[in-house]
Parts: C-alpha cells; structure tokens; sequence
C-alpha cells in the first residue's frame, strides 16, 4: 500500500500559524480490553519516600546502570488482566479521508497533550489533523488521566504495547467509524516507544507510523533524570495523587518541566504553566521498560517518520542534528520510507513549541 511521503510529513506538523476552524464531530469511549502480555515485575522494595525516590534516581542515571543497578526481572512473566481504557474519537464532519490516527502520549501527560485547551489554534494536534481530513483516536494510558488506574510497578511498554494493539483492532473492525483505508500510529516520547513496540510485534496490523519525541542512538540518560528531579508523585501533590502508590513519579517544579521539555527563547511561559498545571505521574517500569524493550522491526515494511524537536534534552542530549539518524535504519531496515527530522526550534515537548510551523515551512 503506497502512503505518500508527504502525507507522513504533514502528520507530523503539529500546529498551523493561522485557525484551523476545525469542524469535527468526536465521541467519548470507555473500554474494557482484556491483555494479555509478558511483564516484568519489580524486583525492589516499595518506594515510601522521596529520600528512596531520590536514592532510586541516582541509580537509575549512573554510568554503568545497565549492569550495577537491576530494579525489574530480567526474565518476564506471561500475564492477563482487564483494564479499562478512555478514549476520545474525532472525526470531520461529512467524513475523513478514510485514514485513522491513533495517538499515544507521553509520560508526563494524558490524552490532552494532543488536544490542549490552551491556545488549540496553535497547538492542538487534533484540530490540525482534522482540518487536513484524518480521524483520530486519542486516549489515556493505563495509570492516567480517566484510564483505569493500575500500579505504577505494573504498568509498563509490554502492556502498553497490547492495549495498542487492541484499539488498533477495534479500529480496523469499525467499532469507531467506517473501516478505515488507512492507520497510522502516532506516539510522543514514551508513547513512541509504545507504538515501536507494536510495530516489532504485530507488523502488519498498521500502515504507517509517526514516532515524535524519540530517538535511537543511545542517549546518556542521566542528565535528563537529574533535570527532573524526581519526587514521588503521592507525596508531590496529595490533593490530586494520593491514590498512586510509589511506583509513581513527577519532576519536582515547573523549572525541572521546562529544562526538560522546552528550550528557550522557542516557548510561551503560560503554554509551560499550563503543561505544569496539568501534569500526569509517569509510571517507573515504564520509564525503565523503554530501555529493555525490543523495538527494532524488521517486517514493518509501512512509512516511518522520526521527528524530535532540534534541541531535545530527553530525546537527544539537548541536539539532535547528526545525532537523531543514528540507530532509525537498523530498527526499520523494510520500511519503504523511513525519515528523520530534527524541527528547528522545539525541544521534547514538541507539541508546544512556538516553532511548530517550522516543519510546513520547510515542506
């Protein structure tokens, strides 16, 4: 099935200078999905304390972590639970194009990160998508947002990757609108990895993919960990998080956000606050997971664009020109068209850069 190049570039603009005007119709789901899934199960004691949060950073981010520092199971166990996903379906009115998206945010986030309610004019991934003819189905990860709520030493990319693979699915047979032509899956940063996972597993389930906010090189994790400064989610914000146990986290402050997420001059302060204000925990193994995740896909034979903002910190180092290549061809060594591009002018948080129109304009 040919996909046009250009179709994948213009999936990845991610806001328009001027309105859209979107006219889109969308509908909420609730969804009950039974996975089954081969886990890996924590292999420490709980978390209680920031002083443990602090301790469990430090050795996540040493030199040599792969080796001294053991936090999951090396081996996994095969596993079956039901968990119920929220979703949200968008789709033009009068019809699309006959090509679904399905997006998959990042830690850090819920589904909202692609539909904000700040300025969506400017950032709202789903407005753009709908105003160029595509539906899109957008949800909350397991742990977050209006998903059900499961441990933070649960959930993990192995999971993740089948509650994909089942909307995935569900959009094929129809459940949401007219059975698509098309489906092409969208993640940011850990919702990448996500949706690498899917196409390592099940390659021939979609026809394309958009990966943002990730890269393949290797990168030194320990300076962004340290940025963050992470703190146990519970004790963070007891009014919002007392619910989640110690498998939780979030950086410490909106300054930790920004060194992360942003690059200045090329954010709006408020956009930064608003992404403060409404923060989501990030659950531990899935953060460990992207590293013991086998992505590479060498029967996806679909259209692959990898796209990180210039100066991405979690991604990249904080630079990702010469950097953002390396690794792409050996993950997808079948895909008909495969792209890396580095947007001038963005950092991880790629979604809510001022710069976002940088990527149409080189177009």
């Amino acid at each position: 099935m040919q996909f046009p190049l250009a179709s994948i570039l213009l999936l990845a603009t991610l806001v328009q200078s001027t309105p859209l005007h979107a006219s889109k119709s969308c509908r909420e789901y609730t969804i009950p999905l039974n996975v089954t899934s081969d886990n890996h199960k924590w292999a420490l004691a709980p978390l209680e304390n920031n002083y443990d949060m602090t301790a469990f950073n430090t050795d996540l981010g040493r030199r040599d972590t792969n080796s001294a520092f053991i936090p999951i199971t090396l081996g996994t166990v095969t596993e079956t639970a039901t968990y119920t996903v929220s979703g949200t379906f968008c789709e033009p009115i009068g019809g699309g194009n006959g090509t679904v998206l399905l997006a998959t945010h990042g830690g850090g986030y819920d589904r909202s990160y692609w539909d904000p309610k700040i300025q969506p004019e400017k950032y709202s991934f789903v407005d753009f998508a709908i105003a160029k003819g595509y539906s899109i189905f957008f949800y909350d990860r397991i742990g977050v947002g209006k998903s059900e709520r499961v441990s933070g030493y649960v959930a993990q990319v192995s999971n993740q990757a089948v509650i994909v693979e089942k909307l995935s699915a569900l959009i094929r047979s129809g459940k949401f609108c007219s059975r698509p032509s098309k489906l092409v899956l969208v993640g940011h940063s850990l919702g990448s990895a996500i949706s690498n996972a899917v196409l390592h597993s099940n390659p021939g389930l979609v026809d394309a993919a958009v990966l943002t906010g990730f890269s393949y090189y290797g990168v030194n994790s320990s300076p962004s960990l340290q940025a963050k400064q992470l703190r146990l989610a519970s004790l963070q914000n007891p009014a919002k998080w007392s619910r989640y146990d110690g498998g939780y986290s979030t950086w410490v402050d909106i300054y930790a956000n920004i060194e992360g997420f942003f690059k200045a001059p090329f954010y709006d302060p408020s956009v930064a606050q608003y992404t403060e204000d409404t923060k989501q925990p990030s659950g531990l193994v899935e953060t460990i997971t992207v590293r013991t995740t086998n992505l590479t896909s060498p029967d996806f034979t679909g259209p692959v664009m990898v796209i990180s903002g210039e100066y991405d910190f979690l991604a990249c180092g904080g630079y990702c020109p010469g950097v953002l290549e390396m690794g792409a061809n050996t993950t997808f060594p079948a895909s008909k068209s495969l792209v890396t591009y580095p947007q001038p002018g963005s950092g991880h948080a790629i979604n809510f850069s001022l710069n976002a129109t940088g990527l149409m304009r080189s177009l």
